[in-house]
């Protein structure tokens, strides 16, 4: 029980450092993780309320995130830190990111038809059992 507790009061402490930013590009960066934080305490301590609203506050704060990096509107609303993040994302478009997605929901879905594969059919594309579930395991995002 003192590691829920440590999670809770870590994703508290990450809602104290958003209070504390006045760039929005770190101040997002922050949320996003607060609310993986507390969307896991509240799950792991049943505290649905908890992970309802930041379930509901994620994806919020990616794409205000995403805006705010990819952003032509005023140069002039451009803080130093989304200079830097700029190369680390690269020169995101909502094209690429909507290309990105369908990429991942291809490759999610071919791994999970590779599982369902028989004996018979895996020797006839010449994989192994054993690539098959490290191509499984593997998250959506990595090819």
């Amino acid at each position: 029980m003192l590691w829920i507790n440590l999670l809770g009061y870590g994703a508290s402490a990450s809602v104290l450092a958003t209070f504390c930013m006045s760039t929005m590009v770190p101040l997002r960066a922050v949320a996003i993780c607060s609310n993986l934080l507390f969307g896991a305490y509240g799950a792991l301590d049943h505290i649905y309320p908890v992970l309802v609203l930041h379930v509901i506050l994620l994806p919020v704060n990616i794409v205000r995130l995403i805006h705010v990096i990819v952003s032509d509107d005023d140069p002039a609303t451009v803080t130093a830190s989304s200079i830097m993040l700029t190369p680390l994302l690269g020169a995101m478009r909502w094209r690429q990111l909507k290309t990105w997605i369908a990429e991942w929901h291809r490759r999610a879905r071919e791994r999970s038809e590779l599982i369902k594969l028989c004996e018979r059919d895996r020797r006839d594309i010449r994989i192994s059992r054993a690539d098959v579930q490290a191509e499984a395991l593997k998250p959506f995002w990595r090819a």
